[in-house]
């Protein structure tokens, strides 16, 4: 039997990937080990959106040579798609294999791949692809996970002037809407009772094959296959007071938002060369805090972008604080070759940007404390994660007083305080 270790960085996109690829190899012929074991295949699903992403990544084809030096490494993903030849040149990488190749030819080098005195390389141009389609195949069971994730679309059609994931993804492309189903269908059947709608610009789906986000949710809500359905991350720049509304009489989708920010200053904005400005992000945030005051609601917020004075970063820094987020996470820029960003003048110093990036930190926790604070005595449903921990629709963290309960179980659970960004609470009734 041959063993195998992945290791995914990055995104939700990713870890469905991944997941893809678990499914396909038998049971009967390969068995899965952790990443620091003897293993004779090592494949790294690579992330490159920051500089530590990529060191991320080389890290882990030196551990995967320190863990075996006769094992075949397999770098794939993002990184792989964007600096192949980069890769090429990291002491024990065997095969690369961008985006383009990873699910026509990641599986049968995993099965037949052997050791390279040159790394083989496996790469197109995915950007340039115009006619590419969606190829992710479906999956059935997702690899260490009480949640599934569903990639309803990949790629991204914009130029963000600081990403360079456009490069590594290619242009959007949808699942339609009948397959989405059937595959939300299988993953209900194998037990999931929450799945995670994922894509890179997920407000972007369907509009190459006639459809539309709103139009999936739609028919999701129809269908009810599960009782959960969590949205990654959403565009301000296409996401509409609507759908906000549709979202706060949804019995299925989860109370829980995500709206990348990227920065609170109209300047900066446009610098960045995304496609709204503060105005309409808070006109979105307040709308979901008046439809649904129980919401969590996240961001992405960029600090440091170039020529980004203080003055900038404190409009950012006044937003988070005064609008409805509940929790951001905070991104220091990082230049990315490729993109315009990266030769704009007056970058900023990494000890400017480490000390905005510490400043808003510290004012996400005390929010996200604050807003878990107001749900002290109330009951939640709150779905078993792994032992006594679980994850609420709105998207708090509980620990509880028992691990009797079985992952995957829902149970209602009364939550009592707030420790170290987590609820602690007792458990109720067992709905499950």
């Amino acid at each position: 039997m041959k063993s195998i270790s992945i290791v995914t960085l990055g995104c939700k996109v990713n870890q469905y990937d991944t997941a893809v690829i678990l499914n396909q190899l038998p049971k009967s012929k390969y068995r899965r080990v952790p990443f620091s074991d003897k293993a004779d295949v090592y494949v790294i699903d690579t992330c490159t959106v920051t500089h530590k992403a990529d060191a991320e990544a080389r890290n882990y084809i030196n551990r995967a040579k320190r863990a075996n030096p006769n094992g075949v490494v397999v770098v794939t993903g993002c990184y792989a798609q964007v600096s192949p030849q980069e890769l090429k040149e990291v002491h024990g990488v065997d095969y690369v294999i961008g985006n383009s190749h990873k699910f026509s030819s990641l599986l049968k080098i995993i099965r037949e791949g052997k050791r390279q005195e040159e790394p083989k390389v496996f790469i197109s141009d995915i950007f340039k692809e115009k006619k590419k389609g969606f190829e992710s195949p479906d999956i059935e069971i997702f690899p260490g996970r009480t949640r599934a994730f569903l990639k309803v679309q990949d790629g991204c059609n914009y130029a963000c002037t600081f990403c360079i994931i456009p490069r590594a993804r290619g242009r959007s492309r949808s699942l339609e809407i009948a397959e989405i189903l059937n595959r939300m269908e299988k993953l209900a059947h194998s037990g999931y009772k929450e799945i995670v709608l994922t894509g890179v610009h997920i407000a972007s789906y369907g509009r190459e094959i006639g459809t539309n986000f709103f139009e999936l949710l739609r028919e999701i809500e129809k269908e009810k296959i599960v009782n959960r359905v969590r949205l990654t991350s959403l565009d301000p720049a296409d996401t509409e007071l609507d759908l906000i509304d549709f979202i706060a009489d949804s019995q299925t989708i989860c109370p829980q938002f995500h709206i990348a920010l990227q920065s609170g200053d109209q300047d900066v904005l446009k610098r960045m060369r995304r496609r709204y400005g503060p105005e309409k992000f808070l006109d979105l945030t307040d709308k979901i805090r008046e439809r649904m005051p129980d919401a969590a609601i996240g961001s992405d917020i960029m600090v440091g972008f170039p020529a980004e004075t203080e003055e900038e970063f404190l409009n950012t820094y006044e937003i988070a604080r005064d609008s409805a987020l509940t929790y951001f996470h905070v991104f220091p820029y990082s230049k990315r070759k490729m993109t315009p960003a990266a030769v704009m003048p007056e970058q900023i110093h990494p000890s400017e940007i480490k000390e905005r990036s510490n400043r808003l930190r510290e004012l996400g926790s005390k929010k996200k404390t604050a807003f878990f604070k107001q749900f002290i005595g109330r009951t939640f449903p709150v779905l078993i994660e792994r032992g006594s921990k679980g994850t609420t629709p709105n998207y708090i963290p509980v620990r509880f007083d028992t691990d009797a309960f079985n992952i995957g179980d829902e149970v209602l659970i009364r939550i009592n305080d707030v420790v170290n960004e987590e609820a602690i609470g007792v458990a109720e009734i067992t709905n499950a």
